[in-house]
């Protein structure tokens, strides 16, 4: 297996043509053919379904795919480091991230990323839900959460300061808790029910009724909507919180918390340029306050 052939297994995928892939790294139609044939064998199993129409992925091959892709990111990268020419940032760069903090604090930031980085392709997964790096090919994650992952090399981007919110609406009808003690006279809206808060002075209190759900944007809603008191980041809760919808419960007990906004990557990996691109670019633009903490103090 060498890069030649991995590079035509590409544009092989790209143009669904052998031929024109062939074309395209100046090899012959045969010897294009010839060299699928023996990447095929060397794999122990076939990469395209092959009509005299056209070349399509087998399940395997577009299984396959994201890992040729980066041992072929992995092989260059090393060419150049070895050769002193410091390729640049260039390829498929997969992330996955956090849905609310996805749309509100990364994705506006890509159109300059992509100016800045015209080689780089994103293929981006917004989910609230924790996705495994690994199982996913992915080559960089983004988390707000406490970090559990030993296998994952972890970059801290920014503070994830975290606080008690309901509408006045809530607070108006069923009483402002003067104590964490009185927390528990209230419903909570939360991502687990067997929630537990935890404060500075000590205490430690558990939900006695909770409403779960399972993404950030619509525990907010629920939360503008009047139905009980959740924890949100400032990340998330500030611009409701600017606008009145929401308000700060006990203000003058801060919460514990020991999240943040993680960028990860498996330790068994190169740090190919695409990923360290992006973890610079993030780190560039949450420094040295990040955006919603600056906000919050307006």
């Amino acid at each position: 297996m060498d890069i030649l052939s991995l590079r035509l297994f590409l544009r092989i995928s790209e143009l669904g043509s052998v031929s024109a892939a062939g074309s395209d790294l100046s090899l012959s139609p045969a010897s294009a053919s010839a060299r699928l044939v023996k990447l095929e064998d060397n794999l122990g199993f076939r990469l395209f379904n092959r009509t005299t129409r056209a070349v399509s992925l087998t399940t395997d091959g577009a299984e396959f795919l994201p890992y040729a892709e980066q041992t072929l990111e992995v092989l260059e990268a090393g060419l150049s480091a070895i050769n002193g020419k410091g390729e640049g940032a260039r390829g498929l760069l997969r992330i996955t991230m956090p849905g609310s903090f996805g749309r509100m604090h990364i994705i506006p930031l890509l159109p300059a990323f992509e100016e800045r980085y015209p080689q780089v392709t994103l293929d981006l997964r917004l989910s609230d839900e924790v996705l495994d790096v690994v199982e996913g090919a992915y080559d960089l994650i983004i988390r707000n959460s406490h970090l559990t992952d030993s296998s994952l090399v972890a970059r801290k981007l920014a503070s994830d300061r975290r606080i008690l919110v309901a509408s006045p609406e809530y607070l108006e009808k069923h009483g402002a808790p003067s104590t964490p003690s009185e927390l528990t006279t209230h419903q909570w809206i939360t991502f687990d029910r067997n929630t537990t808060w935890k404060f500075q002075n000590g205490e430690t209190v558990s939900a006695s009724r909770s409403l779960a759900v399972n993404d950030g944007e619509a525990m907010r809603l629920l939360l503008e909507g009047g139905l009980g008191i959740g924890m949100k980041s400032i990340w998330n809760a500030g611009a409701s919180l600017r606008a009145g919808r929401l308000v700060e419960v006990l203000p003058d007990c801060p919460l514990i918390t020991t999240s943040a906004i993680w960028a990860l990557y498996p330790s068994n990996r190169i740090v190919a340029p695409k990923v360290r691109a992006m973890i610079d670019f993030l780190l560039e633009q949450y420094s040295p306050v990040p955006p919603w903490e600056l906000e919050s103090q307006r």
